[in-house]
């Protein structure tokens, strides 16, 4: 996809870009920030010249969408894998562990009374609630060492969700790296994971579908957990694909090779979340022409649904589970009184519950498809409201206006719809029963990152039958946006923690 000639004959997007920094810059500081004010300055001034470099190159040298794409995803990815504080993004101490047992070996982790018996040298890191970063303490930079100790807690899911943060942590052994290098070369294998399946996705994608892809992909949200060492970047990457080509064999009609990449991804990911599942129910967007026309491909994609669910309950019936994890790893509570059965007997007990619980899912939808959607919630810590604002009026907005080329009909918008709700409903029901106490009538544990590949679908669900935004360049504007929203979540991190 090449850009008009004309669509920097100034430096507009520049100082729009500009304009939007300066106000983020406002917004997310206060008196209490200013206490390393050099830092801050010095690492808000090459966010803001590496971001400028990027739109002015992206523009003017006419590149291609998906090598804008790369760059963008690459660019801010490396930022926030530093600037990110240790052990910063949700859970990623346990997601390290997992990974760094793989480098020894442990496919499948072996729990203790006392928890996971690992390498200890990156204890260290867990320091978010502290605040500290990369800057403040000098015992990241040790060397690894062979020393082992206990950590309370790690994963159950597949292995091959951890293999890029594994081999990222192998790399720095290897190579005899500090401490904090294990962490940063884990996130960046993850990234380039990432970053060159979406060159891929953007590359192959239609031509009127690119820009609405390039901007689900750059979700900040996404993009920080792309760059975490949990195994949420592989679920994210194989999600991309899956929106990809669901949109292709729209557009394009079915082919062998499409259905087994969208099914294959839609697989993987299941294993990990059995709720995404029910993402294998949306090839049935497919419009009816094409489907008559192609009636051994729906004898496949029955068969691959079958597949899909059979392989999901039979991995949680121990058949396939004792392939890809182990049944005798149990993850230490963190939260007490919680039981299964307990919470089973307690709502057929009482089951008004269910409407107080009903009315907390329902509460609960600003907080995670507004406000969480902008930043990344390490160590407590949330976003401002102006950046919030800003971007959910950005992201609906190109979902009702731009995103019209996959123009569905009523019904299966509704279908969509109901598979969103579906999932969002199930992952609460998740974990109520496994992670909330017996007897509270509201859920715990749920966070905005679970619903990221459902949210993919948004913009299929609520766009326009037309485009209504009759802007001169709006996919230049549409780009400049996503790397100011981007540049807003570093300042974010600068701002709180530097």
């Amino acid at each position: 996809m090449k850009f008009n000639s004309n669509v920097i004959t100034n430096n507009k997007f520049i100082f729009i870009y500009l304009v939007f920094i300066l106000l983020f810059v406002l917004f997310s500081f206060n008196n209490e920030n200013y206490t390393y004010f050099k830092n801050e300055l010095v690492l808000v001034s090459i966010l803001t010249v590496v971001s400028c470099i990027l739109i002015y190159y992206s523009f003017k040298k006419k590149l291609d969408l998906h090598k804008i794409a790369f760059l963008i995803v690459l660019i801010f990815g490396v930022l926030l894998i530093v600037l990110a504080p240790p052990m910063g993004f949700p859970d990623e101490g346990t997601h390290f562990t997992r990974a760094e047992l793989i480098t020894e070996g442990q496919l499948y982790p072996e729990a203790t009374e006392k928890g996971y018996y690992v390498n200890d040298y990156y204890f260290a890191l867990n320091t978010v609630y502290d605040g500290l970063t990369f800057l403040d303490v000098d015992s990241f930079y040790s060397s690894i060492g062979d020393s082992k100790d206990y950590w309370p807690v790690t994963t159950q899911t597949p292995f091959y969700s951890y293999l890029l943060s594994a081999l990222g942590i192998l790399f720095t052994k290897v190579l005899d790296f500090p401490i904090i290098f294990a962490l940063w070369v884990s996130r960046l294998f993850n990234l380039l994971f990432y970053a060159v399946v979406f060159f891929y996705l953007i590359k192959v994608t239609n031509d009127n579908f690119k820009v609405p892809l390039l901007m689900l992909g750059t979700i900040p949200l996404l993009m920080a957990q792309i760059c975490s060492v949990s195994y949420d970047s592989f679920i994210l990457t194989l999600s991309m694909v899956v929106i990809t080509y669901l949109v292709k064999m729209y557009n394009e009609g079915l082919k062998n090779s499409y259905l087994a990449i969208f099914f294959i991804s839609c697989l993987l990911i299941s294993l990990i979340k059995p709720p995404y599942i029910l993402l294998g129910l949306t090839i049935f967007i497919i419009p009816r022409k094409i489907l008559i026309k192609n009636r051994k491909q729906v004898y496949a994609i029955i068969a691959s649904l079958i597949v899909l669910f059979l392989a999901v309950i039979l991995s949680y019936g121990g058949l396939i589970n004792n392939i890809f994890t182990s049944q005798a790893v149990n993850v230490v509570q963190t939260t007490s009184n919680v039981s299964l059965q307990g919470q089973l007997n307690s709502v057929l007990a009482n089951p008004l519950i269910c409407i107080d619980l009903l009315v907390y899912i329902v509460k609960s939808v600003p907080n995670l498809f507004i406000t969480e959607l902008t930043f990344f919630h390490y160590g407590g810590f949330k976003g401002t409201k102006f950046l919030t604002i800003l971007y959910f009026l950005f992201f609906f907005a190109v979902s009702i206006f731009y995103c019209n080329k996959v123009n569905l009909s009523k019904i299966k918008r509704i279908f969509l719809a109901i598979i969103f709700l579906v999932v969002y409903v199930g992952f609460y029901a998740i974990q109520y029963l496994q992670w909330t106490p017996v007897g509270l009538n509201v859920v715990l544990g749920v966070q905005a990152r679970y619903f990221l590949p459902i949210i993919l679908l948004i913009p299929l669900i609520v766009n326009l039958k037309e485009n209504k935004l009759k802007i001169k360049d709006l996919d230049s504007w549409i780009i400049t946006l996503i790397i100011v929203f981007l540049s807003g979540l570093l300042i974010l991190t600068i701002s709180h923690y530097y």
